[in-house]
């Protein structure tokens, strides 16, 4: 019996170390830029267990040449799911219809964020943010 309990909790305990090691790549903020302004801040992370978060997409206007941040619109981050590295998840447009975005791990603590469904939007490069280095 105790060889038994022994070999659950061994296969407990490599299960979660790959989750854990996963989930470490994704947790924290993640800030792009646009046309030299800053367009989306995307922010991880699994306090509550699940891995979860918000998204703040930046309103850019180039109507006076220049690009211009006219507003912020918060979101959050809906239907989670990691594989490997790819982060896929939803947030509500103001019209409750569904934004579907795909991010990218990339090297040197970078990604790439995607809104699949939106359209002609830009892919853009996530830099996560590392304070005290």
């Amino acid at each position: 019996m105790k060889a038994l309990l022994l070999l659950v909790g061994c296969m407990m305990l490599a299960d979660a170390a790959p989750k854990g090691s996963i989930r470490a790549d994704w947790v924290g903020v993640w800030q792009a830029e646009l046309d030299g302004q800053p367009s989306a801040t995307l922010t991880l992370a699994d306090d509550s267990g699940p891995l979860g978060g918000t998204l703040v997409l930046d309103i850019i206007s180039r109507d006076s040449g220049t690009a211009k941040v006219i507003a912020q619109e918060p979101h959050v981050l809906l239907h989670v799911r990691v594989d490997g590295k790819t982060l896929t998840f939803e947030a509500t447009r103001p019209d409750r219809s569904a934004m579907t975005f795909r991010v990218t791990l990339g090297k040197d603590d970078t990604a790439n964020l995607h809104c699949v469904n939106c359209g002609d939007a830009p892919v853009v490069q996530l830099v996560k943010m590392t304070y005290g280095k």
